[in-house]
């Protein structure tokens, strides 16, 4: 499978207006502000830098606040006189970034953030390709044929199709060990593979259809390029600060809850199609668990904790019924 192929070409520049926010207002930034993300959201920024930044901000009303766009500089670390491993450091000890070439980034959410926002936005479709899939696509006429059976295989890459109104849709077809190679030792890819490479090749569909250009997603980035990676500045701009909030450290939370759902789900011996259903209409999250933020496995587990305290409160009050009879 090619890296990449499309039925269109990049699309043109749309209208040039400004994408509204939820609440119908245009993002922008007071210089107060502006200043708050100098000093956080776009540490280490120069004045160009930073310009360039609140720009594509503006440009694609992505809030960084929300961490919908983030700005990162990651200078390499150097040996101290001990001989220990660290960036090197500016006179006060913030890391010196001087020379550190910026990222500006996003995620897949926020370039379908932007897709929505357009009133030509026709939908988004995206699918990994396993080994024993029936998989053929014919970049000439844009054809894909896309089978699976009960036995799949390993992932050898996704498609995905954005449409939208008035063009012809743009179609892209990415090969998995490429860009898994590229990401490098990332717990995301490593755990969710078949959710990462389909946001790849949604990326670039959504990418060319709405001409985004300028910024990077965290999805085609090794993990140290995550906004949430730590970074020795946290502690100094925050000194109550504690617990350090990096990529991987979420990703072991996800799996400790994870088994803590599984546990429970085998205590109260509840079938998938059972789990589905408490996810979609008792929680309101995602029926299928890969797609499930820490926010939602959390949920899941309260809600099973819940439950498994009530069968375990009848079960004592049968008990103590029986024993008094």
């Amino acid at each position: 499978m090619s890296e990449e192929q499309s039925s269109s070409m990049p699309a043109e520049q749309g209208s040039g207006s400004l994408a509204t926010t939820g609440g119908g207002a245009l993002l922008h930034f007071s210089p107060e502000k502006i200043k708050v993300i100098k000093n956080t959201v776009a540490k280490g920024a120069t004045d160009d830098e930073l310009e360039m930044f609140l720009h594509l901000a503006e440009r694609y009303q992505l809030d960084p606040f929300a961490k919908e766009i983030w700005f990162v500089k990651r200078p390499k670390k150097e040996k101290d006189s001990k001989g220990n491993w660290d960036y090197k450091r500016l006179p006060n000890g913030e890391i010196d970034y001087e020379g550190v070439d910026p990222v500006i980034m996003t995620s897949r959410d926020g370039y379908v953030k932007v897709a929505q926002s357009d009133a030509e936005f026709e939908g988004l479709n995206s699918f990994e390709v396993r080994a024993n899939d029936t998989f053929h696509f014919n970049p000439m006429t844009g054809d894909i044929k896309h089978e699976i059976g009960s036995k799949r295989g390993s992932i050898t890459g996704a498609w995905a199709i954005c449409k939208r109104k008035g063009r012809e849709p743009a179609i892209a077809v990415v090969d998995f060990d490429e860009y898994k190679k590229a990401a490098g030792k990332n717990p995301v890819w490593d755990s969710y593979p078949s959710a990462m490479i389909r946001k790849v090749a949604e990326v670039i569909v959504l990418k060319r259809q709405f001409n985004i250009s300028g910024l990077v997603t965290q999805e085609e980035m090794p993990a140290q390029y995550n906004m949430e990676y730590d970074d020795p500045n946290i502690k100094r701009l925050y000194p109550k600060h504690t617990h350090k909030q990096t990529a991987i450290d979420v990703d072991d939370e996800w799996k400790r809850l994870s088994a803590e759902v599984k546990e429970l789900r085998d205590e109260l011996g509840l079938e998938k199609e059972q789990m589905e259903s408490i996810a979609l209409f008792e929680l309101g999250i995602d029926s299928d668990p890969k797609k499930w933020s820490l926010s939602d496995i959390q949920k899941m587990v309260d809600y099973l904790k819940n439950k498994a305290a009530q069968y375990e409160s009848k079960s004592v009050d049968i008990e103590e019924g029986t024993s008094r009879s």
